[in-house]
């Protein structure tokens, strides 16, 4: 089985340092070896549940998600999302050095464990998860997220199947995203885990409620750069 290592090291003013390495199978993105030997109740699937989780909690007893999200929560929730680091990620392809919130850093990881999870809505990003970029701008992600599902609508007519040309199967995904995230943020409070990891979630879930007013905008900025594919 091969393995595609991932490693944020948050380094902080005073020196110390946090280290998050996560192993995804290079085949399908799914962590190995990150999940809890003890998942924490408020993981259960049936707390909070997604309204629209297609899951059964007598074959899945927790929610994906938030089992991914478990370990990050143990382990940095009580960080001061507004403290910076210098963040160095290393993949496979590159390593990248900034300076970040701990908010902006544990966030761009969260994204990472949303998609490397089983839950079914956020599964749709693991082409994002591949080709991972650390700390992308809003501008970045959306053309990212565009181009990902141009690309899967690519393969379902190799496959056979109808393929979309509008991107109103993308704003879906995002609004069901929506959903997910505000469901984990019910889990974390109510768990009083509403710490560090809860207000970086936060982020991926207004982006995700403003998803499409943000896409238009985004293209109509990026429109002119595509003028030679208009005139061929």
């Amino acid at each position: 089985m091969e393995i595609n290592k991932v490693r944020y090291k948050l380094i902080f003013a005073d020196g110390t340092e946090k280290l998050l390495e996560l192993h995804l199978r290079v085949d399908n993105l799914v962590t190995v070896a990150w999940l809890p030997a003890t998942p924490p109740d408020w993981a259960a699937l049936d707390n909070h549940k997604c309204s629209h989780c297609p899951l059964s909690s007598a074959k899945h007893a927790y929610c994906p998600a938030a089992l991914n999200l478990s370990k990050l929560v143990d382990e940095c929730n009580d960080m001061d999302v507004l403290d910076t680091v210098k963040l160095v990620v290393k993949t496979a392809d590159r390593a990248v050095v900034v300076s970040a919130t701990v908010q902006k850093a544990l966030g761009s990881f969260i994204g990472l464990l949303m998609a490397s999870s089983d839950c079914p809505q956020s599964a749709f990003f693991r082409p994002l998860a591949r080709f991972h970029l650390p700390l992308a701008t809003e501008a970045e992600t959306i053309y990212r997220a565009i181009t990902s599902y141009a690309m899967a609508q690519f393969v379902r007519r190799q496959e056979g199947k109808d393929g979309e040309v509008s991107l109103d199967g993308l704003f879906e995904i995002y609004a069901d995203l929506e959903i997910v995230n505000t469901a984990l943020s019910k889990r974390l409070k109510t768990a009083g885990k509403d710490g560090a990891v809860a207000k970086s979630l936060m982020e991926w879930d207004v982006f995700s409620g403003m998803f499409p007013m943000r896409v238009e905008e985004v293209m109509n900025k990026m429109r002119p750069l595509f003028s030679a594919y208009l005139e061929k």
